[in-house]
């Protein structure tokens, strides 16, 4: 399978489809991670070498091991691109080495090929992922923790040979210019939701003119739970035409409309076909005018909100992406 990638400001090459392992996968709270493992391993040989993780998916030991079994005998560690996060509850700059070493130790790797800060506001610290008072409001960080500050910690991984790139996810247009001027390593990905309904252009365009790969989860929307905020683009009726045009599915559709777009993209799923069908997206091209089409369809329509903690002056989804 040919691998287009995008090329990192570090010079590496990032595969332009991953695989994305977290909530979503298997459902929004997993009882077992042995479909991801299967997964990962199903991916691995359908020609995928990107792979999405992080601490908060409670996954990265599955994935740990179905990468011990293919790295050796079906690919090599410098073929694979393994991405990782740091989650909320260890922002404080004494956590991010523990942190990045526990991912490590569970998906058996030396380094990660890029580590990314999960979302700019800090919870408290601690081994609870989503830690909630009475009313159901994230309990936060005291003091807080600025994100620069757990940046700076970030950077120490890649002086360290932890990490070959660091980066955000879930940072707006603001909050990335601050770590691009303020950080000593600028970041190299900003992982962010968007689909056809959530097109993120100003984002991508700041984006493109500071060297920064813009990286989208949830690029079918939110498949298993249609009807949720509206978002299933893979059902308008005008991607549905663009498909039948080219004779691809409209979940093809919508994901080459991205890469084509030169954005990576993470889709999720545990099915073998499904898999398979996410990777047969780069043998044909949508035209400007199908492209234009399709980013037309935006309704900011987003899924993914943390919620618990919108009262947070850091709180990114107030800010313009």
């Amino acid at each position: 399978m040919a691998r287009p990638a995008a090329t990192l400001r570090t010079g590496a090459q990032m595969p332009l489809l991953g695989l994305g392992t977290g909530p979503g996968s298997v459902g929004s709270w997993q009882t077992s991670t042995e479909p991801i493992y299967e997964a990962v391993k199903v991916a691995i040989d359908t020609g995928y070498r990107h792979i999405d993780t992080a601490e908060s998916y409670a996954d990265e030991k599955a994935v740990g091991k179905a990468l011990q079994e293919k790295i050796g005998s079906a690919v090599e560690r410098k073929d694979m691109f393994i991405t990782s996060k740091l989650w909320n509850t260890r922002h404080h700059p004494d956590d991010v080495l523990p942190a990045c070493q526990r991912s490590l130790t569970d998906l058996g790797l030396d380094y990660l090929d890029l580590y990314l800060m999960h979302f700019p506001v800090a919870w408290t610290r601690g081994d609870v992922y989503y830690p909630k008072d009475d009313n159901g409001r994230a309990i936060l960080c005291t003091p807080d923790v600025p994100f620069m500050d757990t940046w700076k910690a970030m950077e120490n991984l890649v002086d360290a040979g932890l990490v070959k790139a660091i980066g955000v996810s879930n940072f707006n247009i603001s909050q990335m210019e601050e770590v691009l001027t303020n950080g000593r390593i600028k970041p190299a990905v900003n992982q962010v939701e968007s689909h056809p309904y959530l097109v993120c252009s100003k984002l991508l365009k700041c984006a493109a003119e500071n060297d920064v790969v813009i990286t989208a989860y949830s690029p079918l929307g939110r498949p298993g739970e249609a009807g949720l905020h509206g978002v299933t683009p893979f059902k308008d009726p005008k991607v549905i035409s663009i498909a039948e045009k080219h004779n691809k599915t409209p979940a093809q559709v919508c994901l080459r409309w991205q890469v084509q777009r030169g954005v990576v993209i993470v889709p999720k799923s545990v099915t073998p076909a499904r898999i398979l069908e996410n990777s047969q997206i780069f043998d044909f091209e949508l035209s400007a005018e199908e492209m234009e089409t399709i980013s037309g369809l935006n309704k900011d329509a987003r899924i993914v909100k943390f919620g618990m903690c919108d009262d947070h002056p850091q709180w990114p989804f107030n800010g313009a992406f």
